[in-house]
């Protein structure tokens, strides 16, 4: 009777292992942001229902994206962003930290973008939520892709949104709450069209 295994029966269980290894680990991985895909989700429409209450108890209107206590007429590090304003109607902090990102001081950025066909210098920061012309398809805040900036406002007044200043670490894809309450998940190319040099709306569309 003979014992054991050859070389070559034992080359190939550990080439069988590997293959089977190469299949599974990336399985998993992507299970694992999956998971982490929705908590980000949950957080992104916590914030944007937080945001929401703070409208409502001021007259309707947006929070800004910085509030300038050392009346420097810029944001300093002696001033606070927006998040600051939100935390007492979510009443938890641990939200503003993407789970794919928890080493980053800011884990989501507002949107300081473009966002009205009449005035096309004017984000959703400080405005009136009646001023929305499409509020459903306005981006209010979304994942970050700076660790230390709290807000979108692209390159220049008057530039087209880049493609590639989004991130898309959830899966190829990203988290985005809107100005009417709800959010969702949505690849960066799926970013709504422009008008000429100012984007009316920007948005993540589906595609």
């Amino acid at each position: 009777m003979r014992k054991g295994f050859t070389l070559i029966e034992l080359l190939v269980v550990i080439a069988i292992i590997a293959i089977l290894a190469a299949i599974l680990f990336p399985v998993f991985a992507r299970a694992r942001e999956k998971a982490r895909q929705s908590n980000c989700l949950s957080n992104v429409k916590q914030q944007v229902l937080g945001m929401m209450m703070y409208a409502q108890d001021y007259d309707e209107t947006m929070m800004s994206i910085y509030y300038d206590l050392d009346d420097s007429d810029s944001y300093t590090v002696g001033d606070s962003t927006w998040i600051s304003v939100v935390i007492p109607y979510v009443k938890n902090n641990q939200i503003f930290t993407c789970p794919s990102k928890k080493n980053w001081t800011y884990g989501y950025a507002v949107n300081y973008s473009y966002w009205s066909s009449i005035d096309g210098y004017t984000p959703p920061m400080g405005q009136p939520l009646a001023e929305m012309d499409r509020p459903s398809e306005t981006v209010l805040v979304l994942d970050n892709n700076s660790s230390n900036s709290a807000w979108y406002s692209w390159e220049g007044w008057g530039d087209t949104p880049s493609y590639t200043t989004l991130p898309e670490r959830h899966n190829d894809g990203l988290n985005v709450g809107y100005c009417d309450g709800h959010a969702k998940w949505g690849k960066r190319t799926a970013v709504g069209g422009s008008a000429g040099v100012v984007w009316p709306n920007w948005t993540i569309e589906d595609d």
